[in-house]
């Protein structure tokens, strides 16, 4: 693929990420995804069969850069300590990467019960899911971590934290006192380290086990 036909493919997927997440699916037209994206239907069409075809792509591209920070961020680390930092911290670059994707994520949830998502979920099941759930049991298997705590429940508390401050992100800048500015980077990025923490103290075995 030449420079110029992944440039517009991107293009395409920008502006479908955008208004899908603005408008969702069932509203956006191709003809509006293609004059967001300054280029003709027609050049639509030659990349992507169908609306639901781009739509599947835009939610196969968010997901497969969440899953590749993700793994990045738990694999690198040497502890399922660091780990959840490292995932959490991934977790808030993505988002800051991708501020359409958890709204375009929650109208798929919402709108269409995930049927667009299924095989997407699966993937983040696969990529990071599981792996944060062995690392939680490997910590209690080593004593580091409380043995009455559900590991899955434990990683969908961790992951759901990041999630929910992007989305609330309007709110949150009210409360904050930020306003119409809203919520800075630094500042997304200060709680996700504290999400971080959060998460593994919840998780920290008062009486660590040798």
């Amino acid at each position: 693929m030449t420079t110029t036909t992944a440039s517009a493919r991107d293009q395409i997927l920008d502006a479908a990420e955008a208004l899908f997440a603005r408008k969702g699916f069932d509203p956006t037209t191709v003809k509006e995804i293609g004059n967001e994206a300054g280029l003709t239907p027609a050049l639509l069409y030659y990349y992507f069969a169908n609306k639901e075809e781009l739509y599947r792509a835009v939610l196969q591209r968010v997901a497969g850069d969440l899953v590749t920070r993700g793994r990045a961020g738990l694999d690198a680390a040497a502890t399922p300590e660091l780990a959840i930092r490292g995932l959490v911290a991934a977790q808030v670059e993505f988002l800051l990467a991708h501020p359409n994707a958890p709204k375009l994520l929650v109208r798929e949830m919402v709108d269409h019960d995930a049927r667009h998502a299924e095989a997407i979920i699966l993937q983040l099941a696969a990529g990071i899911f599981r792996r944060l759930c062995e690392l939680i049991e490997e910590g209690q298997r080593a004593g580091r971590f409380r043995r009455d705590v559900e590991p899955r429940f434990a990683a969908v508390s961790t992951i759901a934290q990041v999630v929910y401050f992007t989305i609330a992100r309007p709110a949150i800048a009210l409360l904050f006192g930020a306003g119409t500015a809203g919520i800075s980077e630094a500042t997304a990025r200060a709680f996700g380290r504290h999400a971080g923490e959060f998460a593994v103290h919840a998780l920290i075995n008062p009486e660590p086990t040798p």
